[in-house]
Parts: structure tokens; C-alpha cells; sequence
């Protein structure tokens, strides 16, 4: 018997048990199975492709060509949750930034504003301060005056 042959019928004791049943599940006539099963005749693709539809389990490379398992062997399930979550914190810790940051500026904008004023406040006092000894330097001259005046 073919290896080909051996596969099908492999999947027909594993899953069926019994011909008439496998030929039923497949939607064949009972000696379509049974040549298969005696060696006979090559299974087609299209029993082929009733055998993968119906057990859908079935490794389609091993069915086909021997190589591998009968059973396809599951891939593990991507599970991507934790990065999924990850990506929302460091989402949430970069708007925190932001605003905190845009905060910052305005808090700047702010400090620069008052710096501005300070300067103008600086150059006002330095002016009133000169102007303020002007007064002051005539006070005095008008008192040496006013004493020369009454010394006399």
C-alpha cells in the first residue's frame, strides 16, 4: 500500500473507526474508501481536500507529503495585552509632560514678563534716585546760601 494510502486511512481509524462512516463524513460512496483502503487506488485532490475539510485538525503537509504531525500543532496565541498597556502608560505619562511642560513655559513667559518689568522699575529708581540728588545738591546749595546770607 501506498503511504499516501496509510495517511488517509491513519485518519480514518483515528477519526471514524470505520469506512461506511468515513466515506459518510467525506460525502463518498463506500468503495471510493474502500480501494483507498486496500491499496487499489490513489486517494485525488479532491478526496484530499473533503479529508482537510472535514477534520479540519489535520496537518495538510503530513496528509500530503508524510512531513510532520498528523495533528497541526498550535501556534501559541499572540497575546500583545501587556505591550498594549504598556504603549497606554507611556501614552498617558507623555500628555502628563505635555501639560506639565506647556505649565513650564507659561510659568517662563511669565517669570521673562516680570524680569521686563523689574528692568523698567530699575531704570525708573535709577532716574528718581538721580533725580533725587539733583534735589538734594540744591537743597544744599540753597542752604549754604541761605546761611552765607544770614552769616552776613
Amino acid at each position: 500500500m501506498d503511504e499516501l494510502n496509510k495517511r488517509v486511512c491513519d485518519v480514518m481509524e483515528r477519526f471514524c473507526g470505520s469506512k461506511s462512516i468515513f466515506a459518510t463524513e467525506l460525502g463518498v460512496g463506500l468503495p471510493v474508501i474502500t480501494h483507498i483502503s486496500s491499496g487499489r487506488n490513489k486517494p485525488g485532490v479532491d478526496i484530499l481536500q473533503k479529508i482537510l475539510h472535514a477534520y479540519p485538525t489535520i496537518d495538510a503537509t503530513w496528509l500530503m507529503i508524510g512531513k510532520g504531525e498528523m495533528i497541526k500543532t498550535e501556534k501559541p496565541s499572540l497575546n500583545i495585552d501587556n505591550e498594549i498597556n504598556n504603549i497606554k502608560n507611556l501614552a498617558n505619562k507623555f500628555e502628563l509632560l505635555k501639560e506639565n511642560t506647556a505649565s513650564v513655559i507659561g510659568y517662563h513667559k511669565l517669570f521673562i514678563d516680570e524680569l521686563r518689568h523689574f528692568t523698567e522699575l530699575d531704570s525708573i529708581l535709577q532716574k528718581t534716585q538721580f533725580g533725587m540728588n539733583e534735589i538734594q545738591q540744591k537743597i544744599d546749595e540753597e542752604l549754604l546760601n541761605l546761611k552765607y546770607k544770614v552769616e552776613k
